[in-house]
Order: structure tokens, then C-alpha cells, then sequence
């Protein structure tokens, strides 16, 4: 639901795009990222992490 997710971002950007937030974020994405080789539902999500990591970090 990219909608809904841009939607968020932008009703709350005064929260997410703090200093705390980038490193909470970070800190979700690297377990995810770093457990998906060992669990299916992590593994099914890898490759959407990663894009949303690209896209997300190339824009700052």
C-alpha cells in the first residue's frame, strides 16, 4: 500500500524525519535485512527493504 505509506510520511514528517527516527528506521531495516536468509516471511520482504533503503537514503 505505497499510498498509504506516502500518505503517513507526509502527515508525520514533523516525527519521521527526525535524527531518532532515520536511526530507528535503520535499526528495523538491518534485522529485517539481516534475518531474511534464515526466515521466509524476512526473505519475502528483502528485496522491498532494500529498494525502500535505496530510494529513501539516495534522497537525503
Amino acid at each position: 500500500m505505497p499510498d498509504v505509506a506516502e500518505r503517513i510520511r507526509k502527515e508525520f514528517a514533523h516525527v519521521l524525519d527526525t535524527p531518532a527516527d532515520r536511526i530507528g528506521e535503520l535499526t528495523a531495516c538491518t534485522e529485517i535485512l539481516q534475518v531474511a536468509p534464515r526466515v521466509p516471511f524476512y526473505a519475502a520482504l528483502a528485496d522491498g527493504m532494500r529498494q525502500h533503503l535505496g530510494h529513501r537514503w539516495a534522497t537525503r
